[in-house]
């Protein structure tokens, strides 16, 4: 039989320090916090396994390929400096300083446009697994025409937004405390800013 000797003197034995937690501390995000994302019908899985397989094509015109595939959404949304949503004004929507809105984008023959505008405000509840969610929703969508002077237009204010955010925040919207990092998206971005409309 097994017996378990315990020690009941009175004996010190040892001191024990809480070490700091080793989780990550959840980040306050940018007062003008920009997200972006792409849909496309071919995943990106897809595009690496080609890229992997056809070596011996450019690497740059297959991303150029999927890149077209691709629609991009590009979205601001607006904390307080504690990082929670900021109030929201539906009577300035349509005002410069509103800055909750999406941009979704499109890459066509080597050029990038502006399809659509989202101006976001409006709180919906809905139910999921029989418990209420919220979820903001557009006060408004425009879709954007292919014209000149209104995809100059649509870049100009998505151009203000990007200016009117690193002011905010004090930093650009390639700064890793946005979620834009994804190659593909960094690319989105270069070809935005190069854009003739951006001019």
């Amino acid at each position: 039989m097994n017996h378990c000797r315990v020690d009941t003197s009175n004996k010190p034995t040892g001191s024990f320090t809480l070490k700091p937690s080793k989780r990550i501390k959840r980040a306050i995000q940018p007062r003008r916090h920009f997200k972006a994302w792409r849909t496309s019908t071919t995943p990106f899985n897809k595009l690496i396994e080609n890229i992997k397989a056809n070596k011996d094509e450019d690497e740059a015109v297959m991303v150029e390929k999927h890149m077209e595939d691709c629609d991009f959404t590009i979205v601001c949304q607006t904390n307080d400096i504690e990082g929670k949503q900021e109030d929201i004004d539906l009577t300035k929507i349509h005002e410069r300083s509103h800055h909750f809105k999406s941009f979704l984008f499109k890459v066509f023959n080597g050029k990038v446009f502006i399809f659509k505008k989202n101006i976001f405000g409006v709180l919906e509840e809905y139910s999921f697994c029989d418990s209420p969610h919220y979820a903001f929703v557009p006060a408004e969508s425009v879709n954007i025409g292919v014209s000149n002077a209104e995809q100059r237009a649509a870049f100009k204010e998505f151009k203000e937004l990007m200016e009117d955010a690193e002011a905010i925040n004090g930093f650009p919207i390639y700064d890793e405390r946005h979620h834009i990092d994804r190659p593909i998206i960094r690319q989105l971005l270069v070809r935005i800013n190069n854009s003739k409309f951006m001019q």
